[in-house]
This record gives C-alpha cells, sequence and structure tokens, in this order.
C-alpha cells in the first residue's frame, strides 16, 4: 500500500477478519483492506477543507455500518491517531452484526464508539458534525441524507446503492427511446440521474457537493461517493428548484424520496 492511515496489526482488524493473527491482510481481504485505506484518506482531506479542520471534537455517526469496518476505521484513526474526542455511533438494522461490534468496540477499548440496532429512517439525531451512509440500499440513502441535513451535519458522506426508485419512473423522452429499451442504459441513466439530483437537492439545502468514484470499480462495483459539505452561506434555491423541476419533466419523473422529505 502507498498510504496506510490505520496500523493493520490493529485488534478490530484481526476481530472483524480483515487480517491475521500475525497482521497480514488475508488474501481475500486486500479488496476491502484498501477500500478501508481510500476511505480514510478521503475523509481526511474532506474533514481539512471544511469547517471541523480545527474542531477537536467530532461527533460521528454511520448510518447503515454492517460489520464496521470503515466504522472502526475511522473511529480509530480520529481518536487515536488523529487525537481529537470522537463520540461515534454505527446503526445497523441486524441485530447479530450490532452485536459483533460492540463486542469488538469493548475488546478494542473504544470507549466512545458504539452500535445501535434500528432503521436510518427511524432513527432520530439531535447533532451530527460527519454523517456517513456507505451502500444504504436505495432510499435509505436518501433518508441518511435527509437526517444529515436536518441535523446540520457539517459534512454528508455518501455511497448509494440500488437505484431501484428513479427507473420504473423514467419515461424515455423519444429521443432516447430507443436507446432506453436496453435495461442496462435504463438502469445506468436512472443511477445518474438518481445522483445528480441528489447533489443539486443537497446544494439547494445549502451544501456544496462532490460526486466522484472513491475507489476502482474492480474493487466494488458500487463505487461512487456523493459529498455534501455544509456552506457558511447557502445559494439561493430558486435557480436549483427550476433545475430539478426541468430533470423530472424531462425524463417523466413524478417524485424521489429526498425531495419529498424535504418538503416535509
Amino acid at each position: 500500500e502507498k498510504t496506510q492511515h490505520i496500523d493493520p496489526a490493529s485488534f478490530y482488524l484481526k476481530a472483524l477478519g480483515i487480517t491475521n493473527d500475525a497482521g497480514r491482510v488475508r488474501d481475500r481481504e486486500h479488496d476491502k483492506w484498501r477500500q478501508i485505506n481510500k476511505f480514510i484518506e478521503v475523509l481526511t482531506s474532506l474533514v481539512e477543507k471544511s469547517e471541523l479542520k480545527d474542531k477537536r471534537e467530532l461527533r460521528m455517526i454511520d448510518m447503515g455500518s454492517g460489520k464496521g469496518y470503515l466504522t472502526f476505521a475511522a473511529y480509530d484513526y480520529f481518536k487515536n491517531i488523529r487525537d481529537l474526542d470522537v463520540k461515534m455511533t454505527g446503526i445497523d438494522a441486524k441485530r447479530e452484526l450490532v452485536d459483533l461490534c460492540n463486542g469488538v468496540a469493548e475488546a478494542s477499548g473504544f470507549d466512545s464508539l458504539n452500535f445501535v440496532v434500528g432503521s436510518i429512517a427511524d432513527y432520530e439525531i439531535d447533532e451530527v458534525d460527519i454523517l456517513i451512509a456507505l451502500h444504504a440500499c436505495n432510499t435509505a440513502t436518501d433518508d441518511a441524507i435527509h437526517k444529515g441535513i436536518r441535523a446540520g451535519a457539517d459534512l454528508i458522506v455518501a455511497a448509494p446503492c440500488c437505484h431501484q426508485e428513479v427507473r420504473p419512473q423514467i419515461k424515455p423522452p423519444d429521443m432516447f427511446r430507443d436507446i432506453l429499451k436496453h435495461g442496462v442504459m435504463l438502469e445506468r441513466v436512472a443511477e445518474t440521474v438518481t445522483d445528480g439530483l441528489r447533489s443539486l437537492l443537497l446544494e439547494r439545502a445549502g451544501y456544496a457537493t462532490k460526486l466522484f468514484e472513491f475507489v476502482s470499480v474492480e474493487h466494488t462495483p458500487k463505487n461512487n461517493m456523493l459529498v455534501g459539505t455544509r456552506l457558511r452561506k447557502p445559494l439561493p434555491v430558486d435557480a436549483f428548484d427550476a433545475q430539478i423541476e426541468q430533470i423530472k419533466a424531462f425524463y417523466g419523473i413524478r417524485e424521489q424520496r429526498l425531495e419529498t422529505l424535504l418538503e416535509l
């Protein structure tokens, strides 16, 4: 690895099956190891370019934390390497994963890292500096982004997955009719339009956005990352409203989850 932001000999990496007892990355886990390091690299860069740069306390939430690879790595990096006062919560719907992660956190001595059972849509957030939602399925990504916006998160970091809401709504414009008759093309357009609308809605809500590939597609097929960085001075919403409506009208889209949530 060119850059290692965390120690491969860390107990939690062994407990989660990424490394062996000698602290070496297992043969089948190299892709996951690359993802972990790249994620920490990206997150560090985002923090350094945000209002959080000089903050000594961080409140972080990982919505849809799963087995917790990236949750543990983010906590470890900012708490133990950057020496910040970090409080982090991972949320997942599967109790067995939550119990596993809580056990590993306790064994690692990570006192300010905990995991709770819950759904992204129902979990209430009082305050958060960084909200993470990686590979939350379908509209769960919208729920997570909405939670971050409402809580005034300085950073919202999402890797969308399973774009199912918009695809059945799309009515191909005449000029694209014979292109979008192919399912694979319709799927790609639905993904592009969905994440594009999410980006515009974040900007309308007062965030600067970036949308990029955070790891090579050979390591994970769902590799786009959408980042929102809260602006001190939000931009006027009128231009965003017009563009969003034009896109929806062009493709015949009736509704999009994040837009609906923001209007409630």
